[in-house]
C-alpha cells in the first residue's frame, strides 16, 4: 500500500510555506496512518471533499494518485466523482470530471495507471435509498422534489464500480463538507446505513476523523455533535 508521503508533494507544501508544510504533513501523516479505513477508502473520501470544496488542483491530483496506487481503477475514481451528482451539485461534478479527463490524458502520455474502463466491482450497489421510509418522507415534503431525488439517487446507487460501503463513505463526506447534518436530512440516513451494514460506532467516528483534513475541524465538530445526538436517539428507541 502506498502511504501519503510522496517527496514531491511534501516539497511542494514546504516550498509554498515551510510552517504550513510542516503542519500539513504532520496532520496528514497522523490521520492517514490511523487504522479503521483502507488507504483507498480514505482517498475516495478525500476526492469527494475536493469535489465539494472545488479544490481541484494539487490536492485533487494527489488524492486521485493515492486511490490509483492503492487498488482503484480509473473508472472507480470516476464513479466516486459521479456519485456526488446527487449529493453535491452537477456543476461541481462537471468541473471535477473535466479536471479528471485532463489528468488521465497526462497519465496516458506518461504510461501510468492504464486500467482503461475497468471497474473493481462489477455488481451494482444495492439500492438502499428506495428501500427505506426516506422516499416517503421526501414525497410528503414535496411530491415532485421527492420523486426527482428518489429516481436520481436510485440511479446513482445502482451503478457498478464501487462497493455499497464506499458509496456510503462518499455520501457521509458530502454531508460533512456541506453541513447537511440535521436530524431530518441525509446525514442520519447515511449513519444508519453504516450501522446496518456492519460498521461499529467507532468506525463511523474514524470516517469523521479523516474529514478533519479535508473539511476542517469546525465542520467535523458540528458533525460529531450531530452524530452523538443521533446515537442518543437510537439508544432511546431500543426496546
Amino acid at each position: 500500500m502506498k502511504k501519503p508521503d510522496a517527496p514531491d508533494f511534501i516539497k511542494a507544501l514546504n516550498d509554498l510555506d515551510p510552517a504550513f508544510g510542516n503542519l500539513a504533513v504532520q496532520h496528514m501523516g497522523e490521520i492517514w496512518s490511523r487504522p479503521g479505513l483502507t488507504l483507498k477508502e480514505r482517498a475516495f473520501i478525500s476526492i469527494v471533499c475536493d469535489v465539494c470544496n472545488q479544490t481541484l488542483s494539487t490536492p485533487f491530483e494527489y488524492h486521485i494518485k493515492m486511490a490509483l496506487e492503492n487498488g482503484a481503477t480509473r473508472q472507480d475514481v470516476k464513479e466516486a466523482v459521479l456519485h456526488t451528482v446527487v449529493y453535491d451539485a452537477s456543476t461541481k461534478c462537471l468541473e471535477a470530471i473535466a479536471k479528471l479527463k485532463e489528468l488521465y490524458a497526462v497519465f496516458d502520455k506518461m504510461g501510468l495507471y492504464l486500467t482503461g474502463d475497468k471497474v473493481s466491482h462489477l455488481e451494482p450497489a444495492v439500492n438502499w435509498v428506495l428501500d427505506t421510509d426516506v422516499k416517503d418522507r421526501l414525497l410528503a415534503f414535496d411530491s415532485q422534489y421527492g420523486d426527482l431525488v428518489a429516481r436520481h439517487a436510485g440511479e446513482i446507487w445502482s451503478r457498478s464500480g464501487l462497493t455499497p460501503m464506499e458509496r456510503i463513505y462518499i455520501s457521509l463526506a458530502g454531508d460533512v463538507c456541506q453541513q447537511t447534518l440535521s436530524d431530518s436530512g441525509p446525514f442520519p440516513f447515511h449513519i444508519n446505513l453504516c450501522l446496518q451494514n456492519g460498521l461499529s460506532r467507532e468506525q463511523v467516528y474514524e470516517i469523521l476523523l479523516h474529514l478533519t483534513i479535508e473539511a476542517g475541524f469546525p465542520k467535523v465538530w458540528q458533525a460529531f455533535n450531530a452524530l452523538k445526538e443521533h446515537f442518543v436517539t437510537l439508544d432511546q428507541e431500543k426496546p
